[in-house]
């Protein structure tokens, strides 16, 4: 009768293993079960946040030559007001300052060109550019929060594209990574890092290219809300086109202005102005809480300090006790405040901290668009002969605040 052994060796074409051998075949097999799992866990550990924005940051840093195109909407909702608007920017930008930009939409339009000797900037609409000398300076990008913008309107497209992504990795203590989700770009499903930042009143996501580590896609919500009443900002921007090393044909970076167009001093459009610093600042006649109309014009021989807050920001606040200071120090200074919140909510407030200054009332943002304002606490600064000589955005102490109005003559 066939053995045990005899016959496992027959049905296996060779011997058994030994029994000992066997024990190390089970201990080997384990080690690489128990490597494989320990492996799948590392490769599904979240990448570090810290390091796709500092990647995404080397990136635009070493922008040079592009072409970048977006579409913008943007929607503003309170109770019993609200607006929407789409437009379309297209950034381009070479060396020797060359740049190139565009906005078109339902809101105003503008084109600005340089060839880096000199700057264009043209209003289709009305028909009337301006030249300047000299190439407008990109190139001194601060770090800036999500949300944040800059004064000058090709500064904030060149910031809005391309700037912001440079330093935002120093706000990686905000930032929270919220997985991989394709991005529709260029046909395509491209895979993107989506990274969300939380900031006091905003949430900011992007949405970055795994590969290349460009922003395809971001969407900014902004709540503000109050006893009574609550507002909500909206914005998305949708990359369509991104050109890292963009051929640009000759010519491209010049302007020349159409048949019947008129070379002006400045376009002065409304939201969009190019600057305001050196500008007559356009009169205006609003009423106050207590229904009593105020006209710029009125204040001349006056510096006018003309902000633009809100009870619910925080900046704001910050700053209104410099403000209370200045008109109690500075008798031929004048405060003039503007808000779009209702008027028990003001009148409440300003009694609660014992503000005495003028308070204007913008509920349709009348004076928000007239001035270009897009971000609170915004203060522009303007003499007695009705000249802006400063505006500020943004409140960081009074330091600015106190220079600007000695500058005015104060």
């Amino acid at each position: 009768m066939m053995d045990r052994a005899a016959f496992s060796k027959r049905r296996s074409g060779g011997a058994a293993p030994p029994p000992g051998k066997m024990r190390a075949l089970f201990v080997s097999a384990a080690c690489v079960v128990a490597w494989l799992v320990s492996a799948q866990a590392v490769f599904s550990a979240p990448p570090d946040v810290g390091e796709i924005l500092r990647r995404m940051g080397s990136v635009y840093s070493h922008l040079q030559n592009y072409h970048i195109v977006a579409v913008r909407d943007d929607v503003f909702q309170q109770p019993r007001y609200g607006y929407s608007n789409r437009s379309v920017i297209e950034l381009d930008r070479a060396r020797a300052g060359r740049v190139r930009m565009s906005l078109t939409g339902n809101g105003p339009n503008v084109l600005i060109v340089s060839d880096g000797r000199t700057t264009w900037r043209f209003a289709p609409r009305k028909n009337k550019y301006t030249e300047a000398k000299g190439a407008p300076n990109l190139d001194e990008r601060a770090v800036q929060k999500p949300g944040s913008i800059q004064n000058d309107i090709l500064g904030q497209m060149e910031n809005l594209l391309v700037g912001r992504f440079v330093k935002l990795w120093q706000f990686e203590k905000q930032a929270e990574f919220k997985g991989v989700e394709n991005v529709e770009f260029k046909g395509r499903k491209t895979p993107c890092y989506r990274i969300v930042f939380h900031l006091q009143g905003l949430t900011d996501r992007l949405w970055i290219d795994q590969s290349s580590y460009l922003v395809l896609q971001e969407k900014t919500v902004q709540t503000t809300a109050t006893a009574e009443s609550r507002a909500l900002v909206n914005a998305n921007i949708r990359f369509t086109e991104i050109g890292t090393h963009a051929t640009h044909s000759p010519g491209f970076f010049t302007f020349t202005p159409p048949a019947n167009a008129w070379r002006v001093v400045a376009l002065n459009l409304p939201a969009i102005r190019e600057s305001f610093v050196g500008d007559t600042a356009e009169n205006f006649t609003v009423n106050d809480i207590e229904g009593k109309p105020f006209s710029l014009s009125d204040y001349r021989g006056k510096t006018v300090l003309l902000s633009f807050w809100a009870t619910w920001c925080a900046p704001c606040k910050a700053e209104l006790p410099t403000l209370q200071k200045i008109i109690e120090e500075h008798k031929d200074v004048v405060v003039l405040t503007v808000d779009d919140e209702n008027k028990a909510t003001i009148r409440n407030f300003l009694k609660e901290k014992n503000y005495n200054f003028t308070a204007l009332m913008d509920h349709k943002r009348t004076l928000f668009k007239k001035f270009g304002v897009h971000f609170i606490p915004t203060i522009f600064v303007i003499n007695g002969q009705g000249i802006v000589v400063r505006k500020i955005v943004g409140w960081e102490g009074p330091d600015k605040l106190l220079a600007a109005l000695k500058a005015s003559g104060n």
